[in-house]
């Protein structure tokens, strides 16, 4: 049981610590709201008439805005949990003053009513807090569910304690309970690990309250006000249920004992739900179905339930109505929620998120009275039609929900690429290049194996040198041959002895194989033709020559394009040549440059698909190739096919040579080539997706800074596909061991993945086999 339980929880081992101290934080805080409530109604109801609770809640009310502004404020200008010890201690101290006149004057109460319910407000938003700046946002997606149970555990154990203590103790014996409480919660904030302080927000600071500068970031803030607005909506739909549920319950159980005998179990049963939810079901649903299925399913709950009431009100209904609420908004909705922060700048959010949680709750709770107020006390209207304006919130609820999966996904993406410039400006580029996968080296074990890596000389030997000027030389002859007779053949005797066609013969017979002599050849013919294309191609092999002949094709496009086309689908054309044709391709203005790229894709040689990518990526920066559905349809197909590859194949995937791009992922070149294999897929999925995004995810999978990394991963998580998602994530994701293994495949099977693949490090069949049997005998032993 305690394997399942840790592979379904997805608990890692460097995060063991950090997470036990959270659960046991959220068990303390929630324990200290349930203990102070419960004393503080206790002593306030027995000291003064329940006709004036409104009094002390609205004061509540009133005090929560300049309390949350004075927090918020220092928050925003230090270390949170320095800020939070030193609420614990205020707290504290505050509590060991009023303990000895609690039970004896009522200012005393009133004072302890406030305090306790001031302090918990702020405790509970400074515990989330601060568990945000701990975990990166996919760390948070995974464990926020399990740190919120603590809070649910520490509901029921503080609940079902306080029957057996108050049959037993003096209530005010209890207050030192509440002191000891914030004590251990502080020894838990001083254990938690340290985490590296933001930069201020560059805000001017507000003359007189930080209330109305956090009102203004929240609202300006796309993704915070998005926030702020599914809190103020659920508030005020779980009042409406709220008022519903309870009038029902009265008007159904008419004694006391049983009123007390149901509510205890009504608020048993649905922690102990919200407890199975937070612990099974929070994290597997966000990862399974997103930020915005998640946020839905309350709405759904309050949307049905809404409806039930409104067609046929009874108490079965709204009991089922309520309890799934107070058991979704106490776990599932409370965890989507603090994930949703997580990705808003650390300073931003410790400037906004109390204010949300506290004013922005209330005040909603304020509006929901109001709505009651309005429908059946003022209006004599059955609580029933209570249910007209919970449904019109609960449909709001749904838009909000599904906007949070966007404005969520922009947060992200925005803090990805500050993060990645940031760290990107500060990194040795080396580093973008340094394995982030487990280095499968085999060179050595190869090498000792007699097999025969291909290098990186592409220097033509002197007889294919020489066979490609003579080839030259004839269509160059050819050429003044024929005059401007287009009908002649190319290469034909020559039929004039004219004085410019008689230079250029006397120039081509200069030709002797060397560099300098074909560049002379090169500068001297000012018009080419058509059959001039495969000795210029043929030249392409040379690095001496590559960029003069590819400037001399380029201005040969109409005549060059169907042939370079041609065999660059040609995968039995020499290899050597095609992988240098996409360059020229990516230089042409002829939508069918693109199309013959696009067609390239699939083709067996890594190197030759790898260059194919960058050519589109420059055609696309260059406005050449607008993006179809039909062009998108086909790189996804090829993004398919690149992540469907085992992990040894990506290693092994190289080029025979460097040749930077100008629009690569990184900004320079390292000696020591690594993961092609992902470079190329994420140059692939910047034509289909956001370009500069893209780029950023790229940098922080490799930057090796946890936090970006994180931000990657949940930018990709939310972008791509499932099917390229499931098939990319062994080579980049966050995965436990146990999924790893699962995700392993035979050994047969990667072995004949690599002799397929088409990469260049092989050269020889014969190399290929001593591969196999070289990864064979190693898979045996």
């Amino acid at each position: 049981m305690r394997a399942w339980l840790a592979r379904w929880l997805d608990l890692r081992p460097e995060e063991v610590r950090t997470v036990a101290l959270s659960f046991g934080g959220a068990f303390l805080v929630i324990a200290f709201l349930i203990l102070g409530r419960s004393l503080r109604e206790a002593f306030y109801l027995t000291s003064f008439p329940v006709e004036t609770l409104p009094y002390i809640t609205a004061g509540v009310a009133l005090l929560s805005v300049p309390t949350v502004a004075v927090f918020a404020r220092r928050l925003a200008r230090g270390d949170p949990r320095r800020t939070m010890v030193r609420l614990l201690i205020f707290l504290a101290l505050g509590l060991a003053g009023l303990w000895p006149l609690v039970g004896r004057s009522g200012p005393a109460v009133v004072a302890f009513y406030l305090w306790t319910a001031l302090g918990t407000l702020l405790l509970t938003s400074g515990f989330w807090l601060v568990t945000a700046e701990l975990f990166p946002v996919r760390g948070a997606k995974r464990l926020f569910g399990l740190i919120g149970a603590g809070g649910t555990a520490g509901a029921m154990v503080m609940g079902n304690s306080l029957v057996w203590l108050a049959g037993r103790l003096e209530l005010s014996v209890l207050v030192p309970g509440l002191i000891g409480l914030l004590l251990l919660f502080m020894l838990i904030q001083l254990a938690l690990p340290s985490v590296e302080q933001p930069a201020p927000v560059a805000v001017a600071e507000p003359a007189r309250s930080s209330i109305r500068e956090s009102l203004g970031l929240a609202w300006r803030t796309p993704h915070l006000r998005t926030i702020a607005l599914i809190v103020a909506t659920a508030t005020i739909a779980s009042t409406l249920v709220d008022y519903q549920f309870k009038e029902m319950a009265r008007a159904t159980l008419t004694t006391r004992e049983s009123l007390a005998a149901f509510f205890g179990a009504f608020y048993g049963w649905t922690g102990a739900a919200s407890l199975v939810i937070q612990v099974l079901l929070s994290a597997r649903l966000m990862a399974s179905t997103g930020i915005a299925v998640t946020l839905s399913v309350l709405p759904m709950i309050l949307l049905l339930g809404s409806t039930g009431l409104l067609v046929a009100p009874g108490l079965v209904i709204a009991t089922l109505v309520r309890g799934g609420d107070n058991s979704l908004r106490k776990s599932l909705h409370r965890s989507v929620l603090e994930v949703l922060y997580v990705p808003v700048p650390a300073a931003l959010r410790r400037k906004t998120k109390t204010f949300i949680d506290s004013v922005a709750d209330s005040a909603a709770e304020g509006v929901g009275a109001g709505i009651v107020f309005l429908v059946v006390t003022f209006g004599g209207l059955p609580s029933r039609f209570l249910s007209v304006f919970a449904l019109g919130f609960a449909l709001y609820f749904l838009w909000l929900a599904r906007r949070s999966g966007r404005s969520y996904l922009s947060a992200v993406t925005s803090q990805l690429r500050v993060g990645a410039d940031e760290a990107a400006a500060g990194a040795d580029q080396r580093d973008l290049l340094s394995g982030s996968f487990t280095r499968v080296d085999l060179r050595p074990a190869l090498e000792s194996a007699g097999v025969v890596m291909a290098t990186a000389d592409l220097t033509a030997d002197a007889g294919r040198t020489s066979a490609i000027v003579e080839d030259l030389r004839s269509t160059i002859v050819g050429k003044a041959a024929a005059g401007r007779d287009s009908g002649a053949a190319v290469g034909g005797p020559p039929s004039t002895t004219g004085p410019g066609e008689r230079a250029t013969r006397e120039a081509s017979a200069r030709l002797h194989g060397t560099t300098e002599e074909v560049l002379e050849v090169l500068d001297r013919v000012d018009e080419w033709a058509e059959g001039h294309v495969p000795a210029l191609v043929r030249l392409l092999a040379r690095d001496s020559l590559y960029r003069r002949v590819t400037d001399v094709l380029v201005e040969m496009e109409s005549d060059a394009l169907p042939q370079l086309a041609g065999m660059l689908r040609d995968d039995s054309a020499d290899f050597v040549l095609r992988r240098r044709i996409p360059a020229i391709l990516a230089r042409y203005s002829s939508p069918d440059a693109g199309l013959a790229l696009l067609d390239a894709l699939t083709a067996p040689r890594f190197e030759v698909r790898y260059r194919v990518a960058i050519a589109l990526v420059r055609r696309r920066r260059r406005d050449r190739d607008p993006r179809t559905p039909e062009a998108d349809e086909r790189v996804w197909a090829a993004i398919r096919r690149e992540v469907g590859r085992e992990r040894p194949v990506w290693e092994l995937q190289r080029l025979l040579d460097d040749d930077p791009a100008e629009d690569d992922l990184v900004t320079e070149r390292v000696e020591a080539r690594g993961e092609l294999s992902l470079e190329h897929a994420f140059r692939l999925l910047s034509l289909v997706l956001d370009p500069e995004a893209v780029r950023s995810a790229y940098q922080g999978i490799l930057l090796g800074d946890e936090s970006l990394r994180s931000l990657a991963l949940e930018y990709l998580d939310q972008v791509l596909p499932d099917d390229v998602r499931e098939r990319l994530w062994p080579f980049i994701g966050d995965l436990s061991d146990y999924q790893r293994a699962r995700r392993e495949r035979p050994l047969r099977d990667v072995v004949s993945d690599l002799v397929t693949t088409g990469a260049t490090l092989f050269v020889s069949e014969r190399d290929r086999g001593a591969l196999r049997r070289l990864l064979e005998d190693e898979g045996e032993r």
